[in-house]
């Protein structure tokens, strides 16, 4: 069996959709019971690279899998030296639409950064750290 994706009506459900409506709200449904997870915050935060718990895989794979547009995304800004966080256009493919203000000395930092935006676009507000402090 193959798909026609040049039909009208592949063509038509693509165009009425905005980047991020269904992606995005099966993102949130499936990552609604993770708002009050810290600890997997501080999982994250304190090991942005290596190995996590099964939670926050599954925490990482629905963030990661979400749609290019819009999507914040890490950039190498000086060899090895500085990077930047930077978010895809919604309109044009491949296109980098604004870049955030600030620079980052190690990509450990960048990723931290991305995640804490990626958890309050899916999720919703950081939740509050043990003794007191926010993320």
């Amino acid at each position: 069996m193959t798909i026609d994706c040049s039909s009208a009506e592949f063509v038509k459900t693509q165009s009425e959709c905005s980047p991020e409506s269904a992606g995005t709200a099966a993102a949130r449904s499936a990552l609604a019971g993770f708002a009050a997870r810290s600890d997997l915050l501080c999982e994250f935060l304190v090991a942005p690279f290596g190995r996590h718990s099964a939670e926050l895989r599954l925490v990482l794979d629905v963030m990661r899998s979400q749609p290019l547009a819009g999507k914040w995304i890490a950039i190498m800004t000086r060899p090895y030296s500085e990077w930047r966080a930077a978010r895809w256009s919604l309109d044009v493919p491949l296109r980098v639409a604004e870049t955030a203000p600030a620079r980052f000395q190690s990509r450990e930092n960048v990723e931290r950064w991305i995640f804490k935006q990626r958890w309050q676009h899916l999720v919703g507000a950081l939740p509050i750290i043990e003794g007191g402090n926010d993320v």
